[in-house]
């Protein structure tokens, strides 16, 4: 009897156990372990009465098919609901400003798009114009480099440290001058080689491609599920047949033998003939030793918290009509963005209540993300009250902390990556490595990952 073994139960190890029921052999047992005593990693919706909030990731990028196809795969295609759109606002040192309209993830799509805001100066956006209209004379990138470098050469400082930072970092929620270009943003590189500059190549993108564009469509970008993500790792959990689930179950060691691989686990020894691990790198530096030690250790992740916080809506004025906003570097906060559910996500929050769900922790300064619940909730009212009027104490607070959260994909990321995945078939054949650190940081990059390698290992003949 031949053994498949995944080693996490989060939506990466989840969907590996679902793609493996339908394409491996009916007499491959498959068997996930579960370091916690529950499924779903990240993913996790808090629920009481009306309200669905969500302690991880709230939604995904609606282009990125591969988790459409999964929701639709298990039987939720009816539950899925789009985010609501609205003006979205920069904090910057001197109070909030609108994001421009006409722009992708901060970058105009119209030289005159940042004419009204007022983000910048005239003599600032007279120097952003020219330089979208008289591209300076930079040559495209061959390889990869660091994303904050292109672009301050194609946009300047200005827009970069006031918008497009504050913007990335709440999706990547790293140090935007360390960031992979390729890995994070190859679009932009992509559109350059073909258009002549990054003007016109963002000009030419292709709707799908346009992530975070905003003034332009009336359909959100985003997607969910009606009564929050649990409710996919739940059913993919419910769904799994032929999988053996254990929880409490945490890999210590793994060893090599002479047909696979013997796990060391709190609950007894484990052999198996194929692995998934979608555990963080710092683990896979344990249980692998022969493989790129030092990628892996430079991928240390980094740590955030979020915390939201529920008004009456007689209990709070909020200062603008719209889904919420992100934070520069320059502003006098801790905390780096804050969405108003109720604007963003409206079936999630009942009629009469704010929800605002407030992020903290930069990359080199998340001490907050180990501070008591109460301190983090008090640091996010502070940094509020100086934004708005708050007139009474929130009626509810849910506090969470990501510390596997976002690893870096420096630069380089990609090509480390693969050098990685090539130099493990080598010297551990049959194992397998998922997750955000690998091919992606979004939900739908980590399915379709872990969903092609197991689908192409089926192919294979190998199990």
């Amino acid at each position: 009897m031949r053994k498949f073994t995944i080693v996490g139960g989060g939506i990466t190890g989840l969907t590996a156990a679902f793609y493996a029921e339908r394409y491996l052999p009916d007499d491959v047992t498959i068997t996930l372990l579960e370091a916690t005593d529950r499924l779903g990693g990240k993913i996790d919706t808090y629920e009481t009465g009306e309200f669905a909030v969500e302690r991880g990731p709230d939604s995904y990028v609606f282009r990125k098919t591969a988790m459409t196809e999964l929701i639709e795969d298990v039987g939720l295609g009816d539950e899925l609901v789009r985010n609501g759109v609205g003006q979205a606002y920069v904090l910057h040192h001197d109070g909030l400003h609108p994001i421009p309209k006409q722009t992708v993830m901060g970058i105009p799509l119209d030289v005159n798009a940042f004419r009204e805001t007022t983000l910048l100066s005239e003599e600032e956006h007279e120097a952003l114009k020219h330089m979208l209209l008289t591209p300076p004379d930079v040559e495209v990138p061959d390889s990869d480099v660091s994303l904050g470098l292109y672009l301050r050469e194609r946009v300047g400082d200005p827009i970069v440290d006031r918008l497009i930072e504050p913007l990335l970092s709440g999706i990547y929620a790293g140090d935007i001058d360390q960031m992979s270009a390729m890995s994070t943003f190859p679009q932009f590189i992509e559109g350059e080689k073909k258009y002549g500059n990054l003007y016109e190549g963002m000009r030419h993108l292709r709707p799908e491609q346009r992530v975070a564009e905003v003034g332009a469509k009336k359909v959100g970008q985003f997607a969910s599920l009606k009564r929050g993500l649990k409710s996919l790792t739940d059913r993919l959990a419910e769904r799994l047949e032929r999988t053996e689930i254990v929880l409490n179950c945490s890999v210590e060691q793994v060893s090599e033998r002479e047909d696979g691989y013997r796990l060391f686990t709190n609950r007894g020894d484990i052999d198996t003939d194929h692995l998934v691990l979608t555990v963080p790198p710092r683990l896979i530096r344990q249980f692998l030793p022969k493989v790129d030690s030092d990628f892996l250790a430079d991928m240390k992740p980094h740590a955030t918290a979020t915390c939201s916080l529920v008004f009456k809506k007689e209990d709070i004025e909020l200062p603008f009509v719209g889904t919420g906003f992100v934070t520069s570097q320059e502003a006098n906060v801790t905390i780096t963005a804050c969405t108003f559910i109720d604007q963003k996500w409206p079936h999630a929050v009942p009629e009469g209540y704010h929800v605002l769900r407030v992020f903290l922790g930069r990359p080199g300064a998340d001490d907050i993300v180990e501070a008591s619940d109460e301190e983090i909730i008090e640091t996010a009212l502070h940094d509020l009250r100086g934004l708005m009027h708050i007139h009474r104490e929130p009626v509810q607070t849910v506090v969470s902390r990501l510390r596997d959260g976002l690893p870096p994909y420096a630069v380089f990321h990609a090509d480390r990556v693969k050098a990685l995945r090539a130099e493990m078939s080598r010297v551990y054949p049959g194992v397998i490595l998922a997750g955000i650190a690998y091919d992606g940081i979004g939900m739908p990059d980590c399915v379709k990952s872990v969903h092609e390698q197991v689908k192409a290992l089926s192919e294979k003949n190998e199990i």
